[in-house]
């Protein structure tokens, strides 16, 4: 029996579309999925332990306390500290402004080297606690 081209053509062709039928119908195969994520998943609220305080002239001073970061709102504004270091209580600042905390009381003035302008003082903590000593 001879060989014509077109029968060769036969025998010899799906040898060589057999690796390039394979290869694409690799390449449009669906890709592994990750593993599916619970829907109702949410993250947990950053809780804030919040202080009401009555200062001089019966100013009122809400000082909120997360782990070394402390949010101070007074008079229509709001202040976001850091813990800093002090030799007594706890002082926070933001370079402009800072919140001295002394067992139940505290004060709240500009941070300057020079001990800055007092904002307000005689800070008293309204429902004090023992463990609650921001």
């Amino acid at each position: 029996m001879r060989l014509t081209a077109n029968r060769l053509a036969i025998f010899v062709l799906p040898l060589f579309l057999s690796p390039a039928l394979a290869l694409n119908a690799q390449e449009t195969s669906t890709p592994p999925q990750p593993a599916a994520q619970p829907k109702n998943t949410m993250r947990r609220a950053i809780e804030w332990k919040r202080f009401e305080y009555t200062c001089e002239k019966e100013a009122k001073l809400t000082l909120y306390l997360r782990d070394q970061m402390v949010k101070v709102r007074f008079a229509d504004r709001t202040y976001f500290m850091k813990q800093v270091p002090s030799a007594d209580g706890a002082r926070y600042s933001d370079g402009k402004v800072l919140w001295w905390g002394v067992g139940n009381g505290g004060f709240l003035q500009e941070d300057s080297p020079d001990g800055g302008a007092m904002i307000v003082k005689d800070c008293k903590l309204d429902k004090p606690s023992p463990a609650s000593h921001p």
